[in-house]
């Protein structure tokens, strides 16, 4: 039987409510001071095991630090320092390792590291369980060294969360073992990242297979065009002295419309000088007509084109025989082997010829011959005289294509030998006859652009007429005939006039200002105009060398009296004119013994045409001229330039005793009809 506590105890053991005995409780752990605690102390009383229940369920929400303490050797449990928290079984989060690709390869990759350098650290909530990373399988296909890094793990899907946590938890040991990595697996790249790669490669190897295949095939094509250059041209004098412009300019020349012309043009000035004119030996000595006709066949290898006015060539046409025409017969031969040799032969002459035996024979031969009715179509005639062999080398002077102008007529004339540019631009001209002799052919009112000239009087070609420079171009007439940017043959005529500072000199068949062939005779003054300007206005000194034979017209004789009046007081305008008569030896032979020239010179310029002076050469008959402008070059290479050449044979006819004061001109008429 219990024994009764005192009446003044009992008020003091008053029962307590369980909500106030816990509060209490409560109260005294905080201020009951903290120690140590054993392992036995880890047996949690009931109402404890309550706290600690309700301790360890959190919000998974909530983001908790990594607890403290670091993992022992051994693998004991971890100090926490927390009296009233129950620790869960460790877990170990593995940070996540880079992968340190090692640039030298490793004899023992694939198998089990050693020493692995690899962090752990106890983990005891469950949202760091389910961050524990799946060391197994390398994030890397890259097989290197294990570099640390703060970076924190990746979250793995839910489905594949607790295979992560079951496999680190048979895998952490004191001494972790690291999976032997398979190596076509981690180096294995995706299907599209392995056809990239590929195609990569084989883009490399292609572009570089590719740099190299044309780098070859370039100086392939540079050794090529060398040997060309040098096989048609030869090896420059100016190269071989280190100076290499000159081939570069030919290499670029290549890429152009217009080709330039060879660094050495070669031009031979041409005369044909009758037996009854006899020179001093000191006087100029140029090569015959019949000597460059024959040397210009000689040389030809694929084309002859020829513009002419008439072809006899052979003394048929008097039906007579002269030993004079032996010249004449070997050229029509000549010609006549072309085809055979496999070189076409292109002609060009006008209609109606007074004799067309030597034309229809030569065409039975298998040259191409077009008969040009001029007069039908500008109401003059083809007076032109000019040669293009291979569009290399050219003839331009007085000399018809008669056995007369080789032997028995005075005749000047100049041949260009590797001269393309202008060979080429001189058959333009040509190429303009040759469409005006097809069947119903009719003056265009703008010429084709592939017939544009290729020089002219502003735009003249800078070549080399035999080593020394010089300005070039090529006239034409009538304007009818001048195609796109082609300087006409009387604009070429009163332009080099007009540029004559010291003396002009002129040499032609007939002077006349007028129309000569016109139904009613009109003044023409044009050129007689600019001669005049020149002597009484610049006081250039001005010669005429006028032909004298028993075909000239009186009222030629009176246009030239009127020049020389300017001579008197007080103009004193310096003009001078003499004719020059061919002695006639043997028996007369008609349309022979005259001067035939047709050129012009003075101090800057010279020019040599195909006209007579008058307006019907100029404005209504086909002809063509070639202008040489030298006037900068040095004293010591004036002697090989056009202009002196002209100017020898000029003075040495004017000094000749084959010319005549103008007052004895019906002298000189009287006794060539003797």
């Amino acid at each position: 039987m219990r024994k009764k506590l005192p009446a003044q105890n009992q008020a003091s053991v008053t029962p307590i409510r369980r909500s106030t005995r816990l509060q209490q409780e409560k109260t005294a752990e905080k201020k009951e001071p903290q120690h140590p605690r054993s392992r036995a102390d880890d047996i949690l009383q009931p109402r404890e095991s309550i706290k600690a229940y309700k301790k360890q369920v959190v919000d998974p929400t909530e983001e908790r630090p990594d607890p403290p303490g670091t993992p022992s050797e051994s693998g004991a449990q971890l100090d926490v320092g927390r009296r009233a928290e129950k620790v869960v079984p460790p877990f170990v989060r593995l940070r996540r390792l880079e992968l340190k690709e090692d640039p030298s390869p490793h004899p023992e990759r694939g198998k089990e590291l050693d020493t692995p350098n690899i962090q752990w650290a106890v983990v005891k909530d469950r949202e760091s369980w389910l961050q524990i990373l799946d060391t197994s399988k390398p994030q890397s296909g890259k097989v290197g060294h294990l570099e640390d890094t703060t970076t924190p793990s990746l979250r793995r899907p839910i489905e594949t969360r607790r295979e992560s946590r079951q496999e680190t938890w048979t895998e952490i040991t004191p001494r972790i073992k690291v999976p032997p990595m398979k190596k076509m697996e981690s180096t294995k790249l995706p299907p599209k990242a392995s056809a990239a790669k590929e195609v990569h490669q084989k883009l490399f190897k292609f572009s570089k297979f590719s740099w190299s295949s044309l780098c070859f095939l370039l100086f392939f094509l540079l050794l090529i065009l060398t040997c060309w250059l040098v096989w048609n041209h030869g090896v420059p004098a100016t190269l071989v002295l280190g100076n290499g412009s000159l081939m570069w300019k030919k290499l670029t020349t290549l890429w152009n419309e217009g080709e330039e012309c060879s660094s050495q043009c070669s031009l031979v000035l041409l005369e044909s000088i009758p037996d009854s004119l006899q020179y001093p030996p000191s006087s100029p000595q140029n090569p015959t007509t019949y000597e460059g006709w024959m040397d210009l066949l000689s040389e030809a290898n694929s084309v002859v084109e020829i513009g002419a006015f008439y072809f006899t060539l052979r003394d048929s046409d008097l039906q007579m025989e002269d030993a004079s025409a032996m010249q004449g017969l070997e050229v029509f031969n000549m010609l006549r082997s072309l085809p055979s040799r496999g070189v076409k032969l292109e002609i060009a002459v006008n209609s109606p010829q007074s004799s067309e035996d030597d034309t229809d024979e030569l065409a039975r031969d298998g040259a191409d011959v077009q008969y040009v009715k001029m007069k039908e179509l500008t109401g003059g005639i083809v007076h032109t005289k000019l040669w293009i062999v291979d569009r290399k080398h050219l003839y331009i002077g007085s000399a018809n294509m008669d056995w007369r102008s080789l032997t028995q007529v005075k005749e000047l004339g100049i041949a260009l030998y590797n001269c393309s540019c202008l060979a080429k631009d001189l058959h333009r001209i040509f190429a303009m006859y040759q469409i005006l002799g097809k069947e119903g052919a009719s003056l265009p009112t703008t010429w084709p652009r592939d017939l544009a000239a290729e020089s002219s009087l502003e735009e003249p070609r800078k070549i080399q007429l035999n080593g020394v420079e010089a300005q070039v171009y090529i006239s034409s007439s009538p304007p009818a005939l001048c195609s796109t940017g082609r300087t006409s043959d009387l604009t070429a005529i009163l332009s080099t006039i007009e540029d004559a500072q010291e003396f002009i000199y002129i040499s032609v068949m007939d002077y006349e200002p007028q129309c000569i062939y016109c139904k009613s005779r009109r003044l023409w003054p044009v050129i007689d105009d600019a001669l005049r300007s020149a002597a009484c206005d610049k006081g250039v000194t001005v010669r005429l060398l006028i032909s004298c034979w028993q075909h000239s017209r009186q009222t030629m004789f009176v246009f030239l009296e009127s020049l020389t009046v300017l001579r008197r007081k007080p103009l004193h305008c310096p003009i001078e004119v003499k004719l020059f008569a061919v002695p006639i030896e043997g028996r007369e032979i008609p349309y022979a013994h005259v001067n035939h020239n047709k050129y012009m010179v003075t101090d800057r310029v010279a020019y040599v045409g195909t006209s007579n002076w008058s307006e019907d050469y100029f404005l209504r008959t086909a002809g063509v001229g070639l202008i040489v402008n030298q006037s900068g070059v040095a004293p010591e290479a004036q002697s090989y330039t056009l202009r002196q050449q002209l100017v020898d044979v000029f003075l040495r006819d004017w000094e000749s005793p084959y010319t005549l004061p103008l007052e004895n001109h019906s002298e000189c008429m009287k006794k060539l009809r003797e």
